[in-house]
């Protein structure tokens, strides 16, 4: 079970960072704030950040938002990556779901694979590894294909904010439509 590792002043610190607009509505700079890239002693400690396509990619979800933010429509961001293994696709979805989680409370977060096989392997492996070296990794429990927010963080979202965010993953059946009913516009 996880608990608060900082102390009430610097996890106020910490959720005022990554919930303002500087870091919500810029999934590149949230990538670069959350996780110890450089840093010794841990996995990225020979990484500077994301690849240039995925520095690209996380730049056109911030362009998306912007976007937006200026127009009453909402419009959906399609985007394919067509490559070969190991170049970093599920790490940027990986970073895309977490930064959903961590900076839209109350969201929901659906994860869509081809078969099971992939969804756990793959996929839902990726977003174990990311999750662990997340700066605020506390606020969630993992599971075997949910993301949750840890017991602690649950219920201070509830009490002062009404929401809970979570992730969960399905296998896709044929298209994106039978995912229909679980998008809402953030309050």
């Amino acid at each position: 079970m996880q608990v608060p590792i900082y102390s009430p002043e610097d996890e106020m610190a910490l959720m005022t960072k990554l919930w303002s607009s500087a870091i919500k509505d810029d999934p590149e700079a949230f990538v670069l704030f959350v996780f110890p890239w450089g840093q010794k002693h841990t996995p990225l400690e020979h990484f500077k950040g994301p690849r240039r396509w995925q520095r690209n990619v996380l730049r056109q979800v911030k362009a998306h938002i912007a976007k937006q933010r200026d127009t009453s429509v909402n419009d959906v961001l399609r985007m394919a990556t067509a490559s070969g293994r190991g170049i970093g696709k599920s790490a940027l979805v990986s970073w895309l779901i977490l930064w959903m989680l961590s900076t839209r409370i109350g969201s929901t977060t659906i994860v869509s694979a081809n078969s099971e096989a992939q969804l756990r392997s793959v996929t839902w492996a990726e977003i174990t590894k990311w999750a662990a070296l997340l700066i605020n990794s506390h606020w969630f429990e993992l599971s075997a294909t949910r993301v949750m927010p840890a017991k602690w963080i649950a219920e201070l979202v509830e009490r002062d904010l009404k929401k809970v965010a979570f992730a969960t993953s399905r296998v896709a059946k044929c298209a994106p439509k039978t995912i229909r009913g679980v998008f809402r516009k953030e309050a």
